[in-house]
C-alpha cells in the first residue's frame, strides 16, 4: 500500500482551467441584447483621455521652459512646448477613441473629444484675461487640438481594423 492509497490521504483531481474576465468591453456583436455604447459617451472618454495625458506633458513642459530659460525664458518657447504637449495629448485620446470606440465611433468623435478638451482648457486657462486674450487662447487651443484627435481618431480606426 503506497502513501497515496493510505485511508485519510488526499486524492488529486484534475484542475479546471483559469477564466479569464475581459478587461476591455468587447463589441457586443455576438450579443444582441446588449446595445452598444453611444457616441457621444466615446466623446467624453475621449476627451479625459486627452486632459489625463496632458496634465503630465504640460508640468513636463513648464519643467523644461523653467530649465532651458529660467525666469526669463522667451515666451515663444513656452507657447511652443504647451502646445507640443497638447498635440501629443490630443493624438492619444484620439487613438483611444478610434481604437476602442464601438461601431459608429470613429473620426468625427475623436475631433470632437479633442474639440471638448480644448475648449475645456481654454475655459480654465484664460481666467480673468480679457475677452480678445480668451479669443485667442481659445482659438489657439482649438487648432492644436482638434486635428491632431481627428488623426488619432484615424490611426485607432486603422488599428482596430487590422489594417496595420
Amino acid at each position: 500500500m503506497s502513501g497515496l492509497d493510505a485511508p485519510g490521504s488526499t486524492t488529486l483531481r484534475p484542475v479546471e482551467p483559469k477564466r479569464r474576465l475581459p478587461v476591455l468591453q468587447e463589441p457586443p456583436a455576438d450579443d444582441p441584447d446588449t446595445p452598444p455604447r453611444p457616441p457621444w459617451q466615446w466623446v467624453g472618454f475621449g476627451a479625459l483621455g486627452i486632459v489625463v495625458v496632458w496634465l503630465p506633458l504640460a508640468w513636463l513642459a513648464a519643467l523644461l521652459v523653467l530649465h532651458i530659460g529660467g525666469v526669463e525664458a522667451p515666451p515663444w518657447l513656452g507657447v511652443l512646448l504647451f502646445g507640443a504637449s497638447l498635440v501629443l495629448a490630443s493624438l492619444a485620446g484620439g487613438y483611444l477613441v478610434g481604437r476602442w470606440g464601438t461601431r459608429g465611433v470613429g473620426i468625427r468623435e475623436a475631433a470632437l473629444a479633442g474639440l471638448s478638451a480644448a475648449v475645456a482648457a481654454a475655459a480654465v486657462g484664460s481666467g480673468g484675461l480679457s475677452v480678445g486674450l480668451r479669443a485667442a487662447i481659445f482659438a489657439a487651443a482649438v487648432t492644436t487640438a482638434v486635428p491632431p484627435a481627428a488623426f488619432g481618431g484615424r490611426l485607432g480606426m486603422k488599428r482596430r481594423s487590422g489594417a496595420w
